[in-house]
């Protein structure tokens, strides 16, 4: 369901495909993203609370196999309803529009848990810390706000970040 248009709802498919309807289901058509959807538990959409044809798709490249080496999350966004997807990044955890319904600022503001060396596969395991990137006029103005990052959210009209503090311990 989108979240912020009651009339749309979004129905998923494992390939590249999305059907939806903008009608509470009277009709349903489809969309058809640049890549399959991920299988590694990031959402897939990503809503925008003022512009109900903006889209943030997250799918994934070269992760069929469990022992990929270059399983990795790709984000996409949409100003005309999939009609056109543009790249954001790769390899990425979480990607959102930066503007919520009570957060007010920029409304083409997007803002990605980015991890920091693009390389390898999302699954190994290995550390590979994410950074919190708000990217302005669509991504396009990187800029890195947080390093270490473990997630984010909007809440009321505050964005709430949460960063591991590498604490060095005195052994005296």
């Amino acid at each position: 369901m989108h979240q912020f248009s009651g009339e749309r709802a979004y129905l998923i498919t494992d390939k590249k495909r999305i059907y939806h309807t903008t009608d509470t289901g009277k009709s349903w058509n489809s969309i058809y993203p640049e890549i399959e959807p991920n299988n590694l538990g990031i959402p897939i959409l990503d809503f925008h609370p003022t512009k109900p044809d903006w889209i943030i798709y997250t799918g994934s490249i070269d992760c069929g196999s469990t022992v990929s080496s270059s399983c990795r999350a790709v984000a996409y966004y949409s100003t005309d309803h999939g009609k056109r997807w543009k790249k954001i990044d790769e390899y990425v955890k979480t990607c959102a529009w930066a503007r919520d319904a009570r957060l007010k600022i920029d409304e083409r503001e997007i803002i990605c848990e980015s991890y920091k060396n693009k390389k390898g596969s999302q699954r190994s395991g290995e550390y590979n810390p994410l950074e919190l990137i708000a990217g302005a006029n669509y991504y396009s103005k990187k800029i890195k706000i947080f390093d270490a990052v473990v997630g984010f959210a909007s809440f009321s009209e505050y964005l709430l970040v949460g960063q591991v503090s590498l604490l060095s311990v005195d052994s005296n």
